[in-house]
């Protein structure tokens, strides 16, 4: 492991530790499956300064014992691939299908996250009882209450570690995602946006004075797509990445300023 990595992850486990916990049995009141997101793409290296200025605001979610969680989708597409091209061709109405396994607990989830205009999102989800991507009768009946289209097939894993920080007063949550990984199916996985990390706030409404939101602005260094809000999806990002023969004109905007974030990201972990 280089040697800025392992300070990395020494100042995020110090953060971290100073940090009040809760349980998932808080979490009802923030589930949040109705929702507003907003998203971030920062250098890893800022994330021991982001969890430490939220320490007098929230809790860290741990479950069973663990507070940075692997989680593992499998995203799946008609064979047409409308998901994607709806996300592509930058249309406000557009949906995703996957499957969720969580890594502290293996619990394993069936999820239908729709986006609709004005950025309001819709999450739906069903507990998964089998194993593997073929999905079963009882979740073809629940994805037949929310998607038209029913002959999906799987196309993509990614994979990421997880924090969860819970401000309970505002009803708000904010996830870091960092170690990104994506392959097509079938494929090997490889490192996505290595050395960058996707921060989501999670509202119950639009709100840009959190304190996450605060210290984002405050921030020092920021440029381009980095600290600033964007509209960045993993699973795109992925798919972009995964197969060159994708058209993604409208999107290519984004993908090539993730790309000079990355590029200024290994210059900044070089330099510590």
């Amino acid at each position: 492991m280089p040697e800025g990595m392992n300070t990395l992850i020494e100042n995020l486990q110090l953060a971290c530790d100073a940090m009040r916990r809760a349980g998932l049995e808080r979490m009802d009141s923030v589930q949040l499956m109705r929702r507003f997101d907003a998203k971030y793409v920062v250098p890893e290296s800022w994330l021991p300064g982001l969890v430490d200025a939220m320490k007098g605001h929230a809790h860290l979610l741990e479950v069973e014992g663990q507070w940075d969680a692997r989680y593992d989708n499998v995203y799946y597409e008609p064979p047409g691939d409308d998901f994607l091209l709806d996300h592509l061709r930058g249309r406000s109405r557009r949906m995703k299908v996957r499957t969720r396994t969580y890594g502290s607990n293996g619990m394993s989830f069936l999820e239908v996250k729709r986006r609709f205009p004005g950025g309001r999102t819709l999450k739906d989800r069903m507990r998964r009882t089998g194993e593997g991507v073929q999905l079963d009768a009882q979740e073809h009946t629940f994805l037949a209450q929310h998607v038209k289209n029913m002959d999906l097939e799987p196309r993509l894993h990614g994979g990421f570690q997880r924090l969860t920080l819970v401000d309970f007063d505002r009803k708000e949550r904010v996830t870091i995602d960092r170690g990104l990984t994506c392959g097509l199916h079938g494929e090997a996985p490889q490192s996505l946006l290595e050395g960058l990390a996707i921060i989501e706030v999670k509202q119950p409404r639009p709100d840009r004075y959190g304190p996450a939101q605060r210290w984002l602005r405050g921030k020092d260094g920021r440029q381009g797509i980095v600290g600033r809000k964007t509209r960045v999806s993993k699973y795109t990002v992925s798919r972009l990445m995964c197969d060159p023969d994708i058209a993604g004109r409208t999107y290519l905007s984004t993908y090539r300023r993730l790309q000079d974030a990355r590029s200024w990201a290994e210059d900044l972990q070089a330099k510590t």
